[in-house]
């Protein structure tokens, strides 16, 4: 007897284990993020799809052995009851497009799909003669649908609702000159002042207890999960949710899910009515990393002028530059140093440096949304540390950068232990993101792990931060950091590019030469360097300083071997 007790306690301990084992593990899915579906091309808009497209996707994946699953099937496997089928695909829709149920409901039913419905509380709530701002139009209140439809469609046990905030789908003034960015994400600016970090977290607390109170009275049941708006959010923001109930979060991170993260859920995004091939490849990740990066360093100083207009000017002459060289990234310094390495002044508020000019915020996001670059930010930690020695008062200066200022990625230099791992060819961005994540830092020299942990600090602002990393000079093109996203080797731009070994698919994505210009820069030096280095494979280069009031180097001559579109852009008008 005491024998089988014995083994029944050792079967039920192996099925804890084996059960915790797989509740850890990680349990990929992908998902899909829909919005208006419509019947004819004319009515596209950029984030809409055709309802053939959506039929096709439809069918193509019931006949290629994907399982469209739930949250509940998420939940379970989380809990390590029962795992994810091998193609796994949640589904899901924002904003409570009236399609929803004319367009994609009925399809949920005819394939018995189940559907994750994202909506905004304020938008439900608007009369019927009312209407809607919906990004940069007025939508009449029937262009979504009901409380009504949403009854009828959760009853089908097909379709859950999300929050979409209450009245998050919008933009709030996030800087002294008036640029408007996500509610979600950003501080807002008003009557002269910005608002705190506590203010912050209550105005999303406040907003989506909101939301889940009008979902619970409407529907009989408070969501589970938050889709933020835009995609954009916080950690305060994340931590206001999770306080608030919110047990899942989806964002528009392209990449695959894990039901062990389940408040991070990335979804790929079909823009522009995709072809069933496009979202195909999107949906296996089958070539994640950018094709090319093209990046100039520009600073600030070059574009503040002596009042307003004169900046105005100045910002609306390098936009137009960065699409005429088609670049896609530009480097922004977030502060002016002294001879010995010091911090002088800021671009952006802060409590800790005296601040020059508040531009930053502007800068980058002019910059981004008009000239469609994604902005490298760069600080450097070395200079921080010798300015304010107090290692607390560093960190939290990375955290006021980051709370103002919206950006891409952090460039840190001055990190040799970024060096110690190189990359891996199997690996995807979000491969890189979890290493970084685990990557343990006691081993390193006190300044290098300073480095790491100011990115950090700055990622809980801007979540899925990209890292770039100045290497050394020596550090050879075909070794990337297994830790960055993206390792730029410093080269001045008339050396022979003799050294460069051959660069090969997907590693060369993710190394790439900042070259270094004379001045006046001489616009053949740096074409032959492009070309040279593109022959060995290169994608990722770029140049240090540009000089956009004198055109150095020469937009229209370098452009053709530059830039990263077919040709390059019309430019934008200031």
């Amino acid at each position: 007897m005491r024998s089988t007790i014995y083994w029944i306690c050792m079967l039920l301990s192996l099925a804890t284990v084996s059960a915790n084992a797989m509740a850890q593990a990680p349990q990929r899915f992908v998902s899909i993020a829909l919005h208006d579906v419509v019947d004819t091309p004319a009515e596209l808009d950029g984030d809409s799809v055709t309802s053939d497209r959506l039929v096709a996707l439809f069918e193509w994946l019931a006949g290629n052995g994907w399982t469209a699953i739930s949250l509940d099937d998420i939940e379970r496997a989380r809990q390590g009851i029962q795992p994810l089928p091998p193609r796994a695909v949640l589904l899901t829709a924002d904003d409570g497009r009236r399609s929803l149920y004319t367009r994609v409901y009925p399809l949920a039913l005819a394939y018995r799909t189940p559907i994750v419905a994202a909506l905004v509380g304020e938008w439900m709530d608007t009369p019927e003669d009312g209407t809607i701002a919906y990004g940069p139009q007025r939508l009449p209140r029937s262009a979504f649908i009901t409380w009504e439809q949403a009854r009828e469609m959760q009853a089908s046990g097909l379709v859950e609702f999300a929050s979409h905030s209450h009245a998050l789908h919008d933009v709030v003034i996030a800087n002294p000159q008036g640029n408007p960015l996500p509610a979600a994400q950003n501080l807002r600016y008003a009557d002269g002042r910005y608002e705190g970090v506590a203010a912050f977290r209550s105005r999303i607390g406040n907003d989506l207890t909101v939301s889940r109170d009008r979902i619970r009275q409407e529907l009989g049941a408070a969501p589970r999960a938050i889709v933020w708006p835009y995609g954009r959010y916080n950690q305060d923001g994340l931590d206001a949710a999770t306080a608030a109930g919110f047990r899942y979060a989806l964002t528009l991170t392209p990449a695959p899910a894990d039901a062990t993260r389940p408040l991070e859920i990335g979804r790929f995004l079909p823009t522009s009515d995709p072809t069933l091939g496009i979202v195909v490849a999107n949906l296996r990740f089958e070539d994640p990393w950018p094709s090319a990066r093209r990046i100039v360093e520009v600073d600030p100083a070059q574009l503040v002028g002596a009042d307003t207009q004169n900046t105005n000017q100045r910002l609306g002459r390098i936009i137009d530059r960065l699409v005429k060289l088609g670049a896609t990234h530009v480097v922004l310094d977030a502060a002016t140093l002294s001879a010995d390495g010091r911090i002088v002044s800021a671009w952006f508020p802060n409590s800790h440096v005296p601040v020059r000019d508040d531009v930053l915020s502007r800068f980058s996001a002019q910059m981004h949304s008009r000239a469609g670059v994604d902005v490298v930010v760069r600080l450097p930690h070395a200079a921080v540390l010798r300015t304010l020695g107090d290692r607390q008062r560093a960190l939290a200066l990375y955290g006021e950068l980051a709370a103002h200022v919206p950006f891409e990625a952090l460039l840190l230099e001055d990190v040799p232990a970024l060096g110690d791992d190189m990359a891996r060819a199997s690996d995807a961005p979000w491969d890189v993101r979890r290493r970084r994540e685990a990557s343990a830092t006691s081993a390193w020299p006190h300044a290098d792990a300073f480095a790491l942990e100011a990115f950090r600090v700055a990622e809980r602002a801007r979540p899925e931060l990209a890292l770039y990393w100045l290497a050394p000079p020596t550090h050879r093109l075909d070794q990337p950091s297994a830790l960055a996203d993206v390792t730029l080797v410093p080269r001045a731009v008339n050396v022979p590019p003799g050294d460069i070994p051959p660069l090969h698919v997907p590693l060369s994505r993710r190394i790439g030469v900042w070259w270094t210009l004379p001045s006046p820069a001489d616009a053949r030096v740096l074409v032959s360097a492009i070309r040279a280095y593109q022959i060995r494979g290169g994608t990722v280069f770029g140049w240090r300083p540009d000089d956009p009031a004198a055109d150095m180097p020469m937009a229209a001559a370098v452009a053709p071997a530059f830039s990263s579109r077919e040709a390059p852009g019309p430019g934008v008008v200031p």
